[in-house]
């Protein structure tokens, strides 16, 4: 399997609470973060697509919106959402605010898609970050009984689904812009 057989999700649904802004209108000079990340995924993978709750990017990108069964801020919700579109293929799944992320990392969790593993998550040695990995579109069901029970954790999924945590070093690589110091930050050392 090849990062250019598969297609990748970007995440742009959250609330930005903590940022003051939305963190997926953020600008690196003549773009927005999500047009920065669209980019940079289009050239690793097959198709990219942009899951938001309503579209705030006036058709800009490929969207998946949220299911409107359920009126909640959610990556549970957005999972499900994602998960329903596709049709047993593994989807790489990562959220806007994490720019650091290149096809070096990608290439190192890809050789577990063959194995027996439904999800495959990156880990650094102080966090697990469930919204950059490769989950399996069969677990559509599994999201949705857990969002019927209004259980939002996506610790629980990964408990009933086999996962794999592939391991990496270096904390930076996996920066989440969550504060206006660390876009501020990212902006210069980046661009």
């Amino acid at each position: 399997m090849q990062l250019n057989e598969l297609n990748c999700v970007i995440l742009c649904g959250g609330k930005s609470s903590r940022m003051g802004q939305d963190k997926s209108k953020l600008l690196l000079k003549n773009q927005n973060l999500t047009q920065f990340q669209v980019y940079k995924f289009s050239q690793i993978f097959k198709s990219v697509y942009v899951s938001v709750k309503e579209d705030k990017f006036q058709s800009e990108f490929q969207l998946i919106k949220d299911n409107a069964k359920f009126s909640i801020h959610s990556p549970m919700l957005a999972l499900y959402s994602i998960l329903s579109y596709f049709k047993n293929e593994f989807v790489f799944i990562i959220s806007v605010d994490t720019p650091k992320i290149s096809e070096k990392e990608l290439l190192k969790m890809l050789p577990f898609l063959e194995q027996d593993y439904k999800i495959i998550i990156a880990k650094t040695p102080l966090y697990k970050h469930p919204l950059c990995g490769f989950y399996h579109s069969s677990l559509a069901s599994t999201c949705k009984e857990l969002l019927e029970k209004n259980e939002q954790k996506l610790g629980l999924l990964f408990s009933k689904a086999r996962t794999q945590f592939v391991e990496f070093d270096d904390e930076d690589t996996f920066l989440n812009l969550n504060f206006p110091k660390e876009y501020e930050k990212f902006k210069s050392e980046w661009l």
